[in-house]
């Protein structure tokens, strides 16, 4: 009698924990609510050259933006200024301007990840950081936008050269000249609602992108005041992302209010510039504004 005490017992504790486990379920899907466009403001952005560190900018803030203009065509803007630079020679800043225009689109059932919780925590005794993630993959209407991309590019910073042993002096290093590329977006809104009736949104909007870079640049270099040589390149390259973390208001969100980073635009590419070699832009911005 008591084992079969114990055994009822153990189905029962079983039985309460599996009806405790929260399930969740796809209640909407329209990738069509995505709002298309943002501003987001940087507060903490990267910009730095890899073969030429002296030009590296450390923390720049600025804008991040793309406008819809019509259902095909957008204006995408990046405008970063360097608050501290490892060397300068005027002001240090980097511009991007441009057209996006779509080339094809189609929305397709698929499956994205959709994030419940997140925890930090510093193990102080053991030096090591702890990031747990607690996500569900739901069943959703993707969109998937192929779009032409291009614009001018513009960036002012310094230049410090050496061949072998011969170091040059230091010089600024401004570049203007034009990007074009291809690039991918792609959108998810959804509603999730759980087993106990709670339904909250979740949507990402992610713009992948590669460019080629054509940027005639020339730079005069001298040794003790005096012109020694001159350098010449003009192509380029880069690949990089942008993330919209939430692409969508408050009264798509059931009128819930977005935490300051839970409302950021994240991006990062890296590529090669003419002279300035092989180097990285990231950043994060706060979404000020959303354009449908």
């Amino acid at each position: 009698m008591k084992y079969y005490l114990i055994l009822i017992l153990f189905l029962f504790s079983i039985s309460i924990n599996t009806n405790a486990q929260v399930t969740y379920q796809t209640a909407y899907s329209n990738p069509e609510d995505v709002y298309p466009g943002y501003l987001g403001l940087h507060y903490f952005a990267v910009d730095a050259g890899f073969s030429n560190t002296s030009g590296a900018s450390i923390w720049s803030v600025g804008a991040d933006g793309l406008y819809p203009i019509n259902d095909k065509i957008g204006v995408d803007v990046l405008a970063l200024y360097s608050l501290f630079s490892l060397a300068k020679e005027g002001p240090a800043f980097l511009f991007n301007g441009g057209i996006e225009f779509e080339i094809s689109k189609q929305t397709k059932p698929g499956k994205i990840p959709v994030l419940l919780a997140f925890s930090y925590e510093k193990d102080y005794m053991n030096n090591k950081e702890v990031q747990t993630w607690e996500s569900v993959t739901l069943q959703a209407e993707v969109q998937k936008e192929f779009v032409a991309r291009g614009g001018i590019y513009l960036r002012n910073s310094a230049l410090e050269y050496d061949q072998g042993t011969t170091y040059f002096d230091q010089t600024g290093l401004f570049q203007a000249g034009v990007y074009a590329g291809i690039g991918y977006n792609w959108k998810s809104y959804i509603h999730v609602r759980d087993s106990d009736g709670y339904t909250f949104a979740a949507g990402k909007f992610i713009r992948p992108y590669a460019d080629l870079l054509v940027i005639p640049t020339t730079v005069d270099l001298e040794l003790n005041g005096a012109k020694a040589a001159e350098l010449n390149e003009t192509l380029g390259w880069r690949v990089g992302a942008v993330l919209v973390a939430k692409p969508y208001t408050k009264s798509e969100n059931f009128d819930r209010k977005f935490g300051f980073f839970g409302n950021s635009i994240f991006r990062m590419e890296f590529g090669q510039r003419p002279i300035g070699g092989f180097f990285v832009t990231t950043g994060v911005a706060f979404a000020l504004k959303k354009f449908n």
